[in-house]
């Protein structure tokens, strides 16, 4: 019977496809990770409020700041069902100014922050079933394949690389295109007495933690490799030492 080459190249073109779509999951969830955690952590969120945010000019003290970013981050992370901070501003309590334009923004941002740990768990299971299945197929002319893996990383992390380095020169451009983009509801006068709680600096003074998170979950990404072709081929020796032996 003649050979078809063809036949041969094409687990070797799945577990390229497997690792190359796993790989580009991975990069993705990290990005996403990174600024997710980030966003919803309680004491990042105080200290970048008590460290940008003038409020005792507002007429508030630090507890004051303490409870607001607590009822903020459990509102977002839906442990809250309504935002409603109790803090008084400038002598008005958030009743009266907060407008209700602004609290529809909260509820879209709560969406999309419980959007995003779906999003994100989906994203790293789906990556791991695919490692795995490119593991199962391993001595079979598939198994896991490095040349598909680094190929995966190599766009999403251009794409990040683009984004931090506009985030770094740009942060307002690239904050307001983000909000056009995605969040078209979030857009209001610098001027309002709620957008004192929330200036622009206190979004980019997430930059540098999100960035140390960032390039430690992608260190592990670009690393695993190391540790799963190994693997592979220790399993591909594992069957075709158990195939000569059933031979013999």
């Amino acid at each position: 019977m003649p050979h078809d080459p063809s036949s041969a190249a094409r687990p070797r073109r799945a577990a390229f496809f497997r690792c190359f779509l796993a790989s580009l999951l991975l990069v993705l969830v990290a990005a996403g990770a990174s600024v997710y955690l980030n966003a919803v952590d309680r004491q990042l969120f105080e200290t970048a409020l008590l460290e940008n945010v003038d409020y005792t000019v507002l007429g508030m003290d630090a507890a004051s700041v303490s409870s607001f970013a607590d009822e903020t981050i459990l509102f977002l992370t839906d442990a809250q069902d309504s935002w409603e901070p109790s803090i008084t501003v400038a002598g008005f309590p958030a009743s009266r100014f907060i407008p209700q334009d602004f609290r529809d923004h909260m509820v879209t941002v709560k969406g999309w922050v419980s959007a995003a740990s779906t999003l994100l768990v989906c994203g790293a299971a789906a990556a791991v079933l695919l490692l795995a299945w490119a593991l199962a197929t391993s001595g079979r002319r598939g198994g896991f394949s490095m040349q598909g893996y680094y190929a995966g990383t190599l766009l999403p992390l251009l794409l990040i690389a683009g984004v931090g380095l506009w985030a770094s020169l740009d942060f307002g451009g690239m904050w307001e295109m983000l909000h056009r983009t995605l969040i078209p509801d979030g857009i209001f006068p610098a001027d309002e007495l709620v957008m004192r709680l929330f200036p622009e600096t206190l979004f980019s003074a997430y930059l540098p933690p999100v960035l140390l998170m960032l390039v430690l979950m992608l260190a592990a990404v670009l690393v695993l490799p190391l540790i799963l072709s190994p693997v592979s081929a220790r399993i591909a020796q594992a069957r075709a030492e158990s195939a000569d032996g059933a031979n013999r």
